[in-house]
């Protein structure tokens, strides 16, 4: 364990001192956050972080926190509490004056889930709260001096300008410290991308925010089969093909479909007959799965030696969530009618990181 964590701090210093370093290694002297998102960007490339639940490059900034060696330092939750013993706590120990104990007081009425997060050593702290089912986060930002009393401070600009629910659902922040330099960093999870927007904190204020764009390659994965009277593997098989080529050209598998129309129309005109026949997704009662087919779910045939089946895929989803998992049902002819003979759930998860683009 020592000696992999002495070589992953020496591919960090490593790519630190890549072309360009010398901005990279000075990020007070910059007027915005372009210096460290350029750490940001080398640091990614280099490490090599712990598998997390979905891989670990499920919140890249928080696997950044526990693989960079010190560089970035990401501060989950220095305490959580309810609003009375936050408002107390504050008074107490961080000596809070009357608008700070205000601004807490209409962060929150008690109900959600309540934290204060530093940013790395410095004295700048985030009250946060996480409300509703879409996870909408709001903020308070203040300054926690020694020796002094706590006073709250304007919020960056990203978030003084967000329009209404942007820090929801696929969107959250984090206190962060890079390279020395307290930085709020906005995550934004695009499936296969995610965006960072990272903006510093140094001489009492907010600096200009810069933009980091983190490309991963895709891993996918059968993780839950359900099967009825069929080889299971053959269709899992057909079915992982499936889900790649839906995700990566979803015209292209249409355009197949289209031409098997000979084979596919009277299997598309049963399932058109009884549109709750491919509703469900396909467990035969062996798993009370919660998800369902997203509205954008594809159906196609698909020909797997004699048989021809009906299959719909596409992203699963709970309610108005959409994920990036796939699931897909196969459905055959019986009588009259379309029955499920297999059903199967893909995992889309981030590989590697492959490119990395400031703005």
């Amino acid at each position: 364990m020592q000696s992999s964590a002495h070589v992953q701090a020496m591919a960090i210093a490593l790519a630190l001192f890549l072309p360009c370093a010398t901005a990279a290694q000075a990020p007070a002297q910059s007027g915005d956050g372009t210096a460290i998102c350029e750490i940001v960007a080398r640091t990614v490339l280099a490490v090599d972080p712990p598998k997390d639940w979905r891989g670990p490059w499920q919140s890249p900034i928080r696997a950044l926190g526990k693989a960079s060696g010190g560089t970035i330092s990401v501060d989950a939750q220095t305490w959580r509490s309810d609003k009375t013993q936050a408002l107390d706590k504050l008074r107490r120990e961080y000596r809070a004056d009357p608008g700070l104990l205000e601004a807490i007081g209409d962060l929150t009425d008690g109900r959600w889930i309540f934290s204060v997060q530093r940013f790395g050593d410095s004295s700048l702290n985030m009250a946060k709260v996480v409300e509703g089912s879409a996870s909408c986060e709001r903020f308070v930002f203040f300054d926690a001096p020694a020796g002094g009393a706590s006073h709250p401070i304007a919020a960056p600009s990203v978030v003084r300008n967000a329009e209404p629910f942007a820090f929801c659902y696929r969107t959250t922040a984090h206190a962060a410290e890079i390279a020395g330099v307290p930085a709020f960093v906005v995550e934004s999870d695009h499936d296969s991308a995610v965006e960072l927007s990272l903006t510093p904190w140094r001489n009492g204020a907010w600096q200009q925010e810069c933009r980091l764009l983190i490309r991963f390659t895709d891993v996918f994965e059968v993780t839950e089969r359900y099967c009825k009277d069929v080889d299971c593997q053959e269709l899992a098989n057909q079915a992982l093909s499936f889900a790649k080529k839906v995700d990566q050209r979803p015209e292209a598998a249409q355009e197949d479909a289209t031409s098997q129309s000979e084979k596919f129309k009277p299997l598309k005109q049963l399932a058109e007959a009884d549109p709750r026949a491919l509703q469900r997704f396909p467990t035969f009662d062996a798993n009370a799965t919660r998800y369902e087919f997203a509205a954008d779910s594809l159906v196609l045939p698909l020909a797997v030696g004699n048989e021809t089946y009906l299959v719909r895929v596409g992203h699963a989803a709970i309610a108005w969530r959409t994920y990036p998992d796939y699931l897909f049902g196969a459905y055959k002819v019986v009588g009259h009618s379309l029955e499920p003979v297999a059903g199967f759930y893909i995992t889309k998860t981030r590989g590697k990181p492959v490119s990395t683009t400031v703005n």
